[in-house]
């Protein structure tokens, strides 16, 4: 039996993001889903900007782009009413990276429940590295969220991701943890990434981060995935009031970081290319 396909609809609600800037970034999109994460997933899906939401057919999950989603984070995976996935996304100067983060993470985990159990990431410093097994929450990009991990697709910055590999018991030779290698061995995080995982023994939480390279560990308590909301959204919930004290991502975008990022790298040879088809239409009898 073949794999359903899934649909991902690119909507932009922000003031800042046209359609024409959207539809390149649903072109690479659809080629990253199509020729890198598909085949390594084992997933089907196709990517389409819309010029609003009152156009995305009601079997699509949407990711919507506005100016301020008015909650801590850059982003935010929901399920609506009916259990279908959606994710917002916070307009800034990488927008394109993060709906690549939301897009890919939203393909591998809809229900946003997925869990995988493995060993306590290597990283983690007592007590979870006593621990004989946890299971991690199966968010793709996490581990290499940070921008300098990202790669070109049609010259748009998109984000890395990990393979299944990821979640093997121990490292092997020649095998690939993340798509662009930068990932080495299982459970690893990358400095700007994160992890998060649970002790199924009492069913406490706990992250594991990098930033400036010092790997820390937060605590999160007994999450359950209860009153409508997805495992995703408890944990996402439980960082954000962790996070509260250093204003973690609350305030919306400056109109600096607003500004489009440049989509523009193969302007020259695509303007080539249209005009000679123009051209040739001409030409046709």
């Amino acid at each position: 039996m073949s794999t359903l396909t899934r649909h991902v609809a690119l909507v932009s609600e922000s003031s800042s993001v046209s359609l024409a800037q959207l539809t390149p970034v649903a072109a690479a999109m659809q080629k990253q889903v199509t020729r890198d994460f598909g085949p390594i997933w084992g997933i089907h899906a196709t990517v389409d900007a819309f010029e609003n939401l009152d156009s995305v057919p009601v079997d699509y999950w949407p990711v919507i782009l506005k100016d301020n989603i008015n909650q801590p984070g850059a982003a935010g995976f929901h399920t609506d009413d009916n259990g279908q996935p959606l994710a917002l996304v916070q307009v800034d100067a990488t927008w394109p990276l993060t709906v690549s983060h939301e897009t890919l993470e939203m393909l591998a985990d809809p229900s946003g429940n997925a869990t995988v159990a493995g060993a306590p990431p290597p990283q983690a410093p007592k007590p979870v590295s006593g621990f004989k097994r946890v299971v991690y929450l199966r968010e793709v990009c996490d581990p290499c969220e940070d921008g300098s991990f990202a790669y070109s697709v049609n010259g748009v910055q998109l984000s890395d991701f990990i393979t299944p590999h990821y979640y093997d018991p121990g490292q092997s030779s020649g095998v690939r943890y993340s798509f662009t290698g930068a990932v080495k061995q299982p459970h690893w995080v990358l400095d700007g990434g994160y992890v998060s995982f649970g002790n199924p023994k009492d069913n406490e939480w706990y992250q594991i981060f990098v930033e400036g390279k010092k790997v820390q560990l937060r605590k999160l308590g007994v999450i359950k995935a209860s009153g409508g909301k997805s495992l995703r959204e408890a944990v996402d919930g439980k960082v954000r009031v962790a996070r509260v004290d250093d204003r973690y991502r609350l305030k919306p975008a400056t109109a600096a970081a607003l500004k489009p990022p440049d989509l523009d790298s193969f302007a020259d040879e695509q303007a080539v290319r249209a005009s000679k088809l123009r051209e040739f239409i001409r030409g046709l009898r």
